[in-house]
């Protein structure tokens, strides 16, 4: 039963937490001040559910890195169209899942600026400030603009494991935000970021004509695995070799190779105290079983595409 109640609670003091965190965002945001960062800020993506989440929470155990865990208000304070689960409400705006360097506005550089530097002051000087956000990948081309020495690392996990851990967190709920209606564990606030997510893939040219026909979690959840996929293949050639990818299976599987080969691409220490506690850590990938996925013929293909090159197993099947 107190369970039950603290269930009920929690909504309050999570609207409490994020909007304090966009005020404070908001004021960074305003500073006329910022200067390039000595250290530019890095980034890891990926489609939700690769594992970006463990790997973040390694990061933070670093004693160099200021971790930014998904600072949807951050980013809402840069950019208002960023905020795809309308996190915080009605910007005014349209949200989106892609954006280009279309966004990357004077205005939205300077606040970015601005905050990434309020950010390294909290972290200290000499930290490296790195974040944590897998939409990321579908906004290369904003995030390059805004901070073209920045590096990046692209964690990618075998699709069919990721669409059905997709298709069951879309099935929950029960997290709630007070004021912000029915809230979806995935797909946000009223399936705001599934309309989000659509309406740029058909802008984008990704499976126009198929998107209308996506209708369970699951298909739609392959959409945005194939589109985070496909966005950072499109720009591999931008990124150059400030681009790290990584499979889950190599960073599960490969500890200690693989975290000291992220360390040495952010540009951090290598220590054994760190390396240990991510080996002890990780666990091998685990395989998450389900129903077959049925996918739209051009989704289809492009779907065992991407498996394929990667070296995944298993592959989608045609509607």
């Amino acid at each position: 039963m107190l369970q039950n109640i603290l269930q009920k609670l929690l909504p309050y003091p999570r609207a409490v937490k994020y909007a304090r965190l966009l005020r404070r965002s908001q004021r960074d945001a305003k500073s006329t001040l910022a200067q390039p960062l000595e250290k530019p800020v890095s980034f890891v993506f990926g489609c939700g559910r690769s594992g970006t989440t463990i790997l973040g929470i390694l990061l933070t155990q670093h004693k160099q890195v200021h971790y930014l865990r998904e600072p949807y208000h951050i980013w809402r304070a840069i950019e208002p169209s960023t905020d795809m689960v309308r996190l915080f409400g009605d910007a005014g705006v349209d949200p989106h899942c892609i954006l280009s360097n279309e966004s990357a506005t004077p205005e939205v550089i300077q606040r970015f600026k601005a905050c990434m530097q309020a950010e390294q002051t909290r972290g200290g000087s000499s930290a490296y400030v790195i974040e944590k956000t897998p939409i990321q990948a579908m906004r290369i081309e904003l995030l390059y603009a805004c901070s073209p020495q920045s590096r990046f690392i692209h964690l990618v996990r075998n699709g069919l494991d990721v669409v059905r851990s997709i298709d069951k967190l879309a099935k929950d709920n029960s997290y709630g935000i007070a004021g912000k209606g029915t809230w979806n564990r995935w797909w946000g606030r009223d399936m705001c970021k599934w309309h989000a997510l659509a309406a740029d893939a058909i802008e984008h040219n990704w499976f126009a004509s198929e998107v209308p026909l996506l209708s369970t979690d699951a298909q739609m959840g392959a959409l945005e695995w194939i589109v985070s996929l496909s966005e950072v293949q499109k720009h591999k050639k931008l990124l150059g070799d400030s681009l790290l990818e990584i499979t889950y299976n190599d960073f599960t599987g490969s500890s200690a190779n693989t975290v000291e080969e992220i360390c040495r691409h952010f540009g951090l220490d290598v220590y054994d105290e760190w390396v240990d506690i991510c080996c002890n850590t990780l666990e091998p990938a685990r395989k998450n079983s389900g129903s077959p996925l049925v996918l739209p013929p051009e989704m289809c293909s492009t779907f065992n595409q991407l498996q394929a090159h990667y070296g995944f197993e298993g592959t989608a099947v045609e509607q």
